[in-house]
């Protein structure tokens, strides 16, 4: 969070940033970010990704796009909890899918809401335990691409721009989750969680690193069920997110976060503290 501020009140020295709830800002027109110059050439959706490399994400291979194809896309979570790490989450209206960018703070200049424009070709796509995912190679693998390439794929689109029409109506909006729809039509999406439990083995706080729970990859999955939960759901939270002190509910509750799948397990992913619905 001190970072965050930092880059803040830098920004806040040429710029006037309207803040608001969550961090969601609206970026003034001409914010040093992406690449002004993108236009974008033959659209393509993130429903039509997804089927194109189907066989190279569902074996967590990689592949390089090396088509001319563009990506209009809207912010639907960030880094700005400290829960999604070096990775924006993006939706359109057929689909949602994760980016990874080997960059932090990423929430200052991409809030929730904010739409872009991606450039795909040379970018790479693949899987990970099964998920879709946008990025670079790490090490012979699918990771994440360095924050100069990406800022070279991108450009912020405002409101307030003639390309915003080509958007329609896009918006962030929230699926009900469903265990029975298949990850690419749930996958990378908010989605809300009703009526469910949430297990409270060792410390009863959300993400506790005090040894008392497991941890995988530094993070702590607790599982979810009843409601509309199924069989194989997890909350999955990093030790490093802003709300990973919050009490364990003992009551079925509601919460919200991005729908992610790894290897046949749901793990939604909140953003902020407001996903977790009965801390309002």
């Amino acid at each position: 969070m001190k970072k965050q501020s930092f880059i803040i009140a830098l920004l806040a020295g040429a710029f006037a940033l309207a803040s608001c709830q969550d961090g969601n800002w609206d970026i003034p027109e001409g914010i040093p970010y992406g690449n002004n110059d993108l236009q974008a050439g033959t659209a393509v959706t993130i429903a039509e990704l997804q089927s194109t490399y189907a066989s190279v994400i569902s074996s967590d291979s990689y592949k390089q796009i090396t088509d001319d194809l563009w990506l209009r896309c809207v912010v639907n979570g960030n880094d700005y909890g400290d829960n999604l790490y070096k990775q924006v989450s993006v939706q359109d209206e057929t689909g949602g899918i994760i980016i990874g960018i080997n960059g932090s703070d990423q929430g200052a200049f991409m809030p929730v809401g904010q739409k872009l424009l991606i450039s795909l070709k040379n970018l790479y796509i693949g899987g990970y335990g099964n998920m879709a995912q946008i990025g670079g190679l790490y090490n012979g693998s699918l990771g994440r691409m360095e924050l100069p390439e990406w800022k070279q794929h991108v450009r912020l689109i405002m409101d307030n721009t003639s390309e915003a029409a080509a958007f329609g109506s896009m918006k962030v909006d929230t699926l009900d989750f469903d265990p029975n729809k298949t990850m690419a039509q749930q996958s990378g999406r908010v989605v809300r969680l009703s009526g469910v439990t949430i297990s409270r083995e060792g410390t009863p706080v959300i993400a506790p690193d005090d040894g008392s729970v497991s941890l995988v990859s530094n993070c702590v999955n607790r599982t979810l069920s009843g409601g509309n939960a199924g069989s194989k759901c997890v909350l999955r939270t990093s030790t490093y997110a802003v709300f990973k002190g919050i009490t364990v509910p003992t009551e079925a509750v509601e919460l919200y976060g991005i729908a992610t799948i790894y290897r046949g397990t749901w793990q939604i992913l909140a953003r902020t503290q407001s996903d977790l619905a009965w801390t309002k």
